[in-house]
């Protein structure tokens, strides 16, 4: 489904809706009080929480590197993120986190018996430290389940880019978050603007998504046996959730069918629910060996990326899937600004179109950098 900008009534309703929020956490303010801290005394640090109640897996991936940092300050320290559903497959089996906790607003919504089993789960690690690290928006459910754990420091954001938070109240120590004069500021970055009180070191900034050996060899095994008759696996996703990130799927087949006719490359093609017109478009101009994966669960797809030499994608999530189990990616962007969004790392490139339109981007400026990237690995 193609993204749409909200219309005249969607924004009244959306401005209406923020109104209506800030009474509600206005009134609630009076009751809710945190006293404030200048500066943090953790002389011991024995269990972290980290909040993140957004959807996107890319967001998430690109708040792994802080997730890695925050493991080599406090490597005895048990560490728990929260998430929502959609996001919890991405962090599991990470080894340099301890515990995933998943908040089912909806579920909780249709059955609120359930909400106090959550919060027991919550209050059992008694942490010490809370984070809610924010970079695109702002979360007051955020807040308010880092106000809930109880633990004796909480950081999180008085602001976000000018914009004042809502429900700043419910942390001990609140930052301004404001990247407006460093617009080109890495969103692994941003995440880990959110520690600056505690002085880490300074981490990789590769994302991470960790795969068990049997996902591994499913993957493996899932590929790999199809393109047994092939030089290589190249890798390609042509769909993207709004349509100005989207490059021609017509230019995706041909770049496909130059990669298996003149590199005898066995082509792997994935898609989500949404990405029915252009993996249509693609797939029947492409006549040669392809494997197609659409709708398969989010760690089947990693695993089989992973035995990818390059794949090529849209500004999308899968983008940071790739890059995440250290796949070359070459990404290809259009109104968003990858200095914020390129994955991290030596290993992947990127090409933005001219003037941000996506489809100046021609098959030749791709098929050179497919080569390049061939090369260096």
């Amino acid at each position: 489904m193609p993204y749409k900008p909200p219309g005249f009534f969607r924004r009244i309703f959306i401005a209406i809706e923020r109104f209506l929020k800030w009474i509600l956490f206005s009134v609630v303010h009076l009751v809710i009080h945190s006293r404030r801290m200048e500066k943090i005394t953790l002389e011991e640090c024995k269990a972290i929480l980290v909040v993140r109640q957004h959807n996107q897996i890319g967001d998430l991936l690109c708040a792994t590197p802080l997730l890695r940092a925050l493991r080599a300050a406090y490597p005895e320290a048990h560490i728990t993120v929260l998430l929502r559903p959609l996001t919890a497959e991405v962090l599991r089996g990470t080894d340099f986190i301890d515990e995933i906790l998943v908040f089912d607003k909806q579920a909780y919504w249709r059955n609120p018996g359930r909400v106090f089993g959550f919060l027991r789960s919550l209050w059992k690690r008694k942490y010490d430290l809370v984070l809610v690290p924010v970079t695109v928006s702002l979360s007051t459910t955020s807040d308010f389940l880092a106000w809930l754990s109880r633990s004796r420091v909480r950081i999180g954001p008085a602001s976000l880019n000018g914009i004042r938070n809502l429900t700043h109240y419910m942390h001990n120590i609140r930052l301004p978050l404001d990247w407006r004069d460093d617009p080109l500021a890495h969103q692994t970055e941003r995440n880990l603007a959110i520690v600056k009180p505690l002085s880490l070191d300074r981490a990789s900034r590769e994302l991470v998504l960790s795969l068990t050996a049997e996902e591994i060899e499913k993957g493996r095994k899932l590929v790999v046996g199809a393109a047994a008759d092939h030089s290589m696996i190249i890798g390609f996703h042509p769909g993207a959730a709004k349509t100005d990130n989207t490059w021609d799927a017509l230019r995706f087949a041909e770049l496909a069918n130059r990669c298996a006719e003149i590199l005898d490359a066995f082509l792997l093609i994935t898609a989500g629910p949404h990405d029915d017109l252009p993996l249509h478009e693609m797939t029947i101009n492409v006549p040669n060996d392809k494997l197609v994966l659409k709708n398969y669960p989010l760690r089947e797809v990693a695993a089989a990326i992973r035995c990818c030499a390059v794949f090529v994608t849209n500004d999308t999530g899968i983008m940071h899937l790739a890059a995440a189990v250290k796949t070359p990616t070459l990404s290809l962007f259009g109104p968003t600004d990858p200095a914020q969004w390129a994955p991290p790392g030596d290993r992947h490139r990127f090409i933005v179109g001219k003037n941000g339109e996506i489809n100046t981007i021609t098959v030749d400026k791709a098929w050179e950098a497919i080569n390049k990237m061939l090369r260096a690995a």
